[in-house]
């Protein structure tokens, strides 16, 4: 099978996850996924992974927090959410899909309709499906018809709910609108940041801090992709942590493995005492976009570490993928949320990129365009 027939294809990842992945037992250089601080190669991550297991720790814990037993890595993740977030509690989630649960369990009393974004993450829309709440949508980034639909709620207090940052072409919404329109009609923000939170802002806290939001909003997680551990957080006042323990979706899950509590709390406090990480990786995002914008690609300004393009059909896209997949350079094709029907090429900067990384993929990118116009 041919590398460009294969691209859809299940591709065996032996080892690698920063700017270096070896693919099919080939050397790529990485622009995809989320590893985005490049923080799993750290010796402080691998050592407190070591330590965790020659100290004992399970890999994993069947017993959940309401039968009798909670791990201290789960509590010390949670401190390490909660100090990272400036709230008093924070709650672990085995998973970013349930950030949304958790988030719409624990502002519940505080709101009376969810009102979401169109292009927000499928968690958020398939949370706000099961819950008991009302749900609107409006249209992706759009105030004016967010506060069409705000005023239709005839006194509903809104939760107005949105990506902090959107996965796959890595823009902003505009968060600080969003808010002012909810807090009008006595509501609320929740912004998933996942692929915003050790990326964006000048504390690496995410959207709400590149917004200047701060506890002003209410904020999930995962703590996967810029922060490179696993699992989630929802952070809060105690009563918000506490209803959203309370929920079926969190009741009836595993709590995670402790190892990668530990892992993602060393993570977390990383990226509060040195900031310098999120800025350094938000300047080479910035770099790349700049040197691809050159190229006369239209790519969207903004400060996450995530580039997207859309040109041509599928087809074409699938050509440039191929193309770059040839030449050693791993990229997304996209076709997930936002994508449009023919998809887009979404490169992911990491932390450990360099200079020469940058340009031998715009150099790639430059050759095949030059060959197959549109």
């Amino acid at each position: 099978m041919s590398a460009a027939a294969s691209l859809l294809g299940v591709h065996r990842i032996a080892r690698g996850g920063g700017r270096t992945l070896m693919v099919d037992d080939r050397a790529f250089l990485n622009f995809a996924g989320c590893n985005y601080l490049a923080l799993g190669d750290r010796p402080e991550m691998r050592e407190v992974a070591r330590k965790a297991i020659d100290d004992g720790v399970p890999f994993s814990r069947y017993l959940v927090r309401d039968y009798g037993g909670y791990d201290e890595p789960f509590e010390r993740v949670e401190a390490a959410a909660a100090a990272f977030y400036g709230t008093e509690a924070a709650v672990y989630l085995p998973s970013g899909y349930l950030i949304g649960a958790a988030g719409f369990a624990g502002l519940r009393p505080e709101y009376d309709v969810l009102v979401l974004d169109e292009m927000a993450h499928w968690c958020l829309a398939d949370a706000a499906t099961l819950s008991d709440a009302a749900v609107k949508t409006f249209r992706h980034a759009d105030c004016d018809d967010l506060e069409r639909v705000l005023n239709e709620l005839e006194g509903q207090r809104p939760l107005v709910v949105s990506d902090g940052v959107f996965a796959t072409t890595g823009e902003l919404p505009p968060l600080d609108r969003y808010y002012a329109l909810a807090e009008s009609r006595d509501g609320h923000l929740f912004v998933d940041e996942s692929h915003a939170a050790g990326v964006v802002g000048p504390n690496g806290r995410g959207a709400i801090d590149h917004f200047g939001l701060g506890e002003r909003a209410h904020v999930g997680t995962t703590l996967s992709k810029g922060l490179c551990g696993q699992g989630s957080v929802f952070v809060g006042s105690d009563k918000q942590v506490a209803l959203a323990r309370a929920n079926r979706a969190l009741r009836g899950s595993s709590p995670g493995s402790p190892i990668s509590a530990l892992v993602s709390a060393t993570a977390m406090d990383m990226v509060r005492e040195t900031p310098e990480l999120s800025a350094l990786l938000r300047d080479k995002a910035s770099s790349l976009r700049k040197q691809l914008q050159a190229l006369g690609l239209d790519i969207v300004d903004t400060p996450a570490s995530i580039i997207a393009f859309a040109e041509g059909d599928f087809e074409h896209m699938r050509g440039l993928q191929s193309a770059l997949f040839d030449a050693g350079i791993y990229v997304l094709h996209s076709n997930y949320i936002a994508a449009g029907p023919g998809g887009m090429i979404r490169l992911s900067v990491f932390g450990d990129h360099t200079d020469e990384d940058f340009q031998h993929v715009c150099d790639a990118i430059y050759r095949w365009r030059s060959a197959n116009p549109t």
